[in-house]
């Protein structure tokens, strides 16, 4: 008799120690959803960038032309994103050899 409540009780505690193992992985298991709206991007495309290598004579303003693309209103403000993105003052020389990040443009409204 005394067996078999403890076969017993041993089965409800590995049960419930199951159980409340399940609760606490469901609790905190956090779960991350991407932002899938895509309407406003079918107008210009998907902004992505990619690095390039900076050679003798570049300008921050000759990269901007060079990779000039539409959605940017002038060569102007594509070079002082690019400026932003790479932490460089206006007054910076490039130095050749050195990758700069530059923003382009994928998709529909891309070039």
């Amino acid at each position: 008799m005394r067996k078999q409540m403890r076969k017993r009780i041993s089965k409800n505690l590995l049960l419930t120690g199951v159980l409340v193992t399940m609760i606490l992985c469901s609790f905190f298991t956090v779960k991350a959803f991407a932002n899938t709206d895509t309407s406003s991007a079918d107008d210009f495309g998907t902004k992505q960038y990619k690095s390039i290598m900076i050679y003798c004579g570049d300008t921050v303003e000759s990269i901007a032309e060079e990779n000039y693309c539409f959605q940017y209103s002038s060569v102007g403000k594509m070079a002082s994103e690019i400026r932003s993105i790479n932490n460089l003052s206006k007054d910076e020389v490039l130095i050749p050899g050195n990758y700069l990040v530059i923003p382009y443009y994928t998709g529909s409204g891309a070039y």
